[in-house]
């Protein structure tokens, strides 16, 4: 049921996206050990994307996570460094260094990050609801 939609530049070879699928599956399906997990990636040629307005600028990924809910702070954490590294790796990614207004200098790769906490009762695993799931409710913590 977890699933990870991954927006990246086209130009992987087959082998670099099927590492990266089997890497981001083991990391989600260990964040959510439910079954069915699923990974899309999401290619984009530069004429297809536009960064601060400039038309086939530098390619920033973005992970979209659609989940249940119940997942602590630190899992989640680890779920997104897990990723990041992941895709750094397939993709290689520069380091920039940000100086912000402040005067504070930050370090990033620029990889973007939403997770998406859908509801059990906004869910659905076949012709079950999902909170009506038992592979769903074995992962879902007890309140």
């Amino acid at each position: 049921m977890p699933v990870a939609y991954i927006d990246i530049p086209s130009g992987l070879t087959s082998q670099a996206k099927a590492q990266l699928t089997k890497e981001l599956g083991e990391s989600l399906h260990e964040a959510y050990p439910i079954p069915d997990t699923r990974i899309y990636l999401r290619e984009f040629t530069a004429e297809n994307t536009s960064l601060d307005s400039v038309p086939g600028a530098t390619f920033r990924p973005i992970c979209d996570y659609v989940v249940p809910p119940g997942l602590p702070l630190e899992g989640k954490r680890k779920l997104i460094e897990r990723f990041n590294s992941a895709i750094n790796r397939a993709m290689d990614l520069r380091e920039d260094v940000v100086a912000l207004p402040s005067g504070k200098r930050v370090t990033t790769r620029w990889v973007l990050h939403f997770i998406r906490e859908v509801p059990l009762d906004l869910a659905a695993f076949d012709n079950l609801m999902a909170f009506e799931n038992p592979m769903v409710m074995d992962f879902v913590p007890k309140h």
